[in-house]
């Protein structure tokens, strides 16, 4: 099977490391994990896979086969011994995908939190602040939604695409910030966004983080989808 783009939120654990990071590519043969400090080639990993509707994360042998070339770092590695539960899971997330339309990047339209075939998550409008940064002072700034595996950030000055930020996320239904590192996956500039009628802003895909960053993701998401609420 083709390689498919696709973006799920991924668990890998080697030794005494563990990364909450995000895929961009998945097959039934192996993935394609976003990663900034990606483990050595040979590395056997203890992958977690988050599919959009299980109630449990998919979990698999994977082996790090090659680093990526170019500007969005990360690694594939290739499934070990798949098992057919597991196959059959990981088919059908892609099947779905290849049925679909053409993705349209995050921030483009204004999303209701209702299943976009075209995505793997959902998104769910929320506004919240958002602190960011490159090499540059933090800037404060508001999302506009979020989903499992990114945000987008509503900026009139959103930086290149593949740029790294670091971001502070003020996430609803807590007192507490939590911090994250992404990457520019998709820009709207201020001009973009007067001809489209839509926000100007940066759609970012967490990466590099932590169980306890995770585990606070879908606590935000819980808490949108139980209230209601656009802002904490």
């Amino acid at each position: 099977m083709e390689r498919i783009p696709l973006v799920l939120p991924v668990r890998f654990a080697a030794g005494d490391m563990a990364v909450q990071t995000t895929t961009r590519e998945l097959s039934d043969r192996g993935v394609l994990v976003r990663c900034f400090e990606p483990p050595a080639a040979g590395t056997v990993l203890e992958m977690r896979f988050y599919l959009p509707g299980a109630k449990q994360a998919v979990r698999v042998t994977g082996v790090v086969r090659e680093h990526s070339i170019g500007d969005e770092p990360g690694f594939w590695a290739d499934f070990v011994d798949l098992g057919d539960g597991e196959r059959t899971q990981i088919l059908d997330v892609v099947a779905r995908r290849e049925r679909a339309s053409a993705s349209v990047p995050i921030g483009v339209i204004a999303l209701h939190p209702s299943a976009d075939p075209r995505r793997s998550f959902p998104r769910f409008n929320a506004r919240f602040a958002v602190r960011f940064a490159t090499v540059q002072d933090f800037v404060l700034e508001y999302a506009a939604n979020i989903s499992a595996g990114g945000v987008f950030v509503q900026t009139e000055n959103p930086p290149p695409l593949n740029s790294v930020v670091q971001v502070e996320m003020e996430l609803p239904g807590s007192s507490r910030s939590v911090p994250a590192r992404a990457m520019v996956v998709h820009r709207v500039t201020k001009e973009e966004a007067k001809r489209r009628g839509t926000l100007a802003g940066m759609g970012v895909q967490f990466m590099d983080a932590s169980d306890e960053f995770r585990s606070r993701i879908d606590s935000a998401i819980a808490h949108i989808l139980e209230t209601g609420q656009r802002s904490a």
